[in-house]
């Protein structure tokens, strides 16, 4: 650290200078197209390459080659826009005979080009914010001039960029908190494996659910946790079903398949509830809520695997402002944040208390700690637990969502 900044900062302000000096020489004109042509080519490339990408199988299991992939194809088209706007630019510089309106062409020129750097920095930070691992992601976080930078960026310029930001996130978990701020990490005492082991927790299995199933949208196979919530209903997240018309699941995770069709979905609170005629398992009893230091447990079927159980432990209850399940901000929540293991595959089980009882529902892990999950409380899944019993006619699940 030098003068408090970290390293990424340090390169940062090295790198904005650096674009003051090329802005200077090259003037106002020159920058103002330059630009224009570095906008219009990187816009091509956000409309042009989810599409490309969306067809490409081998970069859908590798969240941070995608995210490599989707950033470099924008930076070629974009630099492509920028080549053929220099040129332009410059010819009509040339044009300026007065020295003191060239001085002042150059320094607006830098200025311009300061003001458009620092938003394309602000642009791919938020991108790898959600793309790239925890320690990339944390230096982000913790930035100075990334910080700054997003301070003064318009409230909802991040809507511009949703459906390219939601496919660079990976393994598509809906982000929790909007900005690029570093999550807090409230500290308490690591979970106490012994709470997995209650007789109230290992009764819950016959009710926990295994999903399957395949997004026609983009023919790609999904699958998460959920849990009984009334006779025949069942509880996950949206982003589990999201482009689905049918899912398959199993209770425990084996044994007899069972088809099930969403009948409520929910994209910013990220749950639905799927109607399964003949399911044979009971619905779990709902506990009250968690504070600051409470035990838990998260149920469910991680990476695609058999049932597993992880204890967690509640490290505070948040107001969280996010984005929905498609990357589109705005979103609030109150959840908690867990010192827990949640990875993909868990989304949609529930957080179940010392005695076996729902206190939340899963639906996102932390981007810059992997001993951070998070969990919807019960007051904020009410509304969609409340509509769960009644509701019986097929919706609509949307696209599918990156992961």
């Amino acid at each position: 650290m030098f003068l408090g900044l970290s390293v990424l900062d340090l390169l940062l302000i090295v790198l904005l200078l650096s674009y003051a000096v090329t802005g200077y020489r090259q003037g106002l004109v020159v920058s103002v197209l330059s630009l224009a042509g570095f906008l219009s080519g990187g816009a091509i490339a956000m409309w042009l390459l989810p599409i490309a990408i969306g067809s490409w199988n081998d970069l859908q299991s590798s969240p941070l080659l995608r995210s490599v992939v989707l950033i470099a194809g924008v930076f070629i088209l974009a630099s492509a826009g920028q080549a053929l706007a220099v040129t332009v630019g410059g010819s009509l510089r040339s044009k300026l005979k007065v020295k003191p309106a060239q001085r002042f062409d150059s320094a607006l020129g830098a200025v311009a080009v300061v003001v458009s750097a620092s938003v394309l920095v602000w642009f791919i930070a938020g991108a790898l914010r959600g793309g790239a691992p925890a320690p990339i992601a944390k230096a982000i976080g913790e930035s100075k001039v990334l910080s700054t930078i997003d301070s003064v960026v318009p409230p909802g310029t991040s809507r511009l960029f949703a459906g390219f930001r939601e496919v660079l996130d990976r393994e598509g978990f809906p982000r929790v908190f909007d900005g690029l701020e570093a999550e807090r990490i409230a500290p308490v005492d690591p979970p106490d494996d012994a709470v997995a082991q209650s007789q109230g927790v290992r009764a819950a299995a016959s009710s926990i659910i295994k999903i399957t199933g395949v997004a026609t949208s983009c023919n790609r196979g999904q699958e998460g946790s959920g849990w009984v919530v009334a006779p025949e209903r069942v509880v996950t997240n949206a982003h589990v079903v999201a482009g689905m018309e049918r899912a398959t699941l199993r209770i425990h995770g084996t044994g007899r398949s069972y088809t099930g069709q969403v009948v409520v979905f929910d994209a910013r609170r990220d749950l639905a509830v799927l109607a399964v005629p003949g399911l044979p398992a009971d619905p779990l009893q709902q506990g009250p809520d968690l504070a600051r230091g409470d035990s838990g447990v998260v149920a469910g079927f991680p990476l695609d695997g058999p049932y597993q159980l992880d204890a967690a432990r509640v490290r505070e209850v948040v107001d969280a402002r996010g984005s929905d399940i498609y990357g589109r901000p705005g979103t609030s929540r109150e959840v908690y944040s867990l010192f827990a293991k949640v990875r993909p595959g868990n989304s949609g089980g529930p957080l179940l208390s010392t005695d076996g009882k729902v206190v939340g529902v899963i639906f996102a892990k932390s981007l810059d700690d992997d001993s951070t999950g998070y969990a919807l409380t019960m007051d904020e899944a009410r509304p969609v637990l409340d509509a769960a019993a009644s509701a019986s006619s097929p919706v609509g699940t949307g696209a599918c969502v990156a992961g």
